[in-house]
């Protein structure tokens, strides 16, 4: 019997092969077909291919900030605040006299805003307030938006209260030095005997005396001095009362004991 050629047997499964693919792709067609003229089909088509575009946008994106990203990050420490009411009239509580302050940006960024403000403070905006306890945020001066600032706190509740003012009468207190006696000294005289106290009604309450404190020990030699007192205001506790006074200093004329 013949044995049927290499060259057959090859052809024959080359048709059979061209005939798979063409009835894959047929069928493929039919269901793309479908799917295409289907509204519902056409919507999830839609779907996938701006899925597939946003996730090439966005990796691209991505892949830019990874690689080419220069944010640099510098602790500027404690910082001062500000704050932005008048304290001739009001007296503020709640605020801290410095922040912890971190800025994020570009590195010419946050060196250019440093030498434009040399003397950094942060910002405590109470000029809308009156009396009254407020929660407040706290900024940097003119801060550029291609620069983040974290402010630590950057909330703070602040507490304004009026200021007042009183008269208060003063009396003369001796301060000695080594070697010295107060019995060696005369009650010293003073320029004036009354100041005039600013503070909240609280601390004016609080306040049960004002001296003027005349400093004799450097009063070696001669009869007589001229000294300036400092005023200070104490309360009954004898606890010193941090106060607005004027005059801050009195002029006082000291003399000594005549012995003989």
């Amino acid at each position: 019997m013949a044995k049927p050629s290499k060259d057959k047997s090859s052809a024959g499964f080359l048709d059979r092969f061209l005939e798979v693919l063409y009835s894959f792709f047929r069928r493929f067609n039919k269901l793309f077909d479908r799917v295409v003229f289907n509204k519902a089909g056409s919507l999830i088509i839609s779907l996938i291919a701006s899925l597939v575009i946003c996730i090439a946008i966005d990796y691209q994106d991505i892949r830019i900030e990874l690689f080419n990203d220069t944010t640099t990050v510098v602790d500027l420490g404690n910082v001062n605040t500000e704050i932005n009411l008048d304290q001739n009239k009001y007296e503020v509580s709640g605020i801290p006299s410095s922040v912890q302050v971190t800025l994020s940006g570009e590195e010419t960024d946050i060196e250019v805003y440093q030498k434009q403000h040399p003397n950094l403070t942060v910002k405590a905006d109470l000029s809308q307030y009156k009396e009254g306890s407020y929660i407040i945020d706290l900024a940097l001066e003119d801060l550029p938006s291609t620069i983040k600032a974290s402010i630590s706190p950057a909330t703070v509740t602040a507490t304004i209260t009026s200021k007042r003012t009183r008269v208060f009468s003063v009396a003369p207190e001796i301060l000695i030095g080594a070697g010295q006696k107060a019995s060696d000294f005369k009650t010293p005289t003073l320029a004036v005997n009354s100041v005039t106290i600013r503070a909240t009604a609280d601390e004016l309450n609080a306040i049960r005396f004002v001296r003027a404190i005349v400093d004799v020990s450097g009063f070696t030699s001669g009869n007589s001095a001229k000294v300036n007192a400092n005023v200070v205001a104490y309360d009954a506790d004898g606890n010193r009362v941090q106060v607005e006074i004027d005059p801050t200093t009195i002029e006082a004329t000291v003399e000594r004991e005549d012995t003989e």
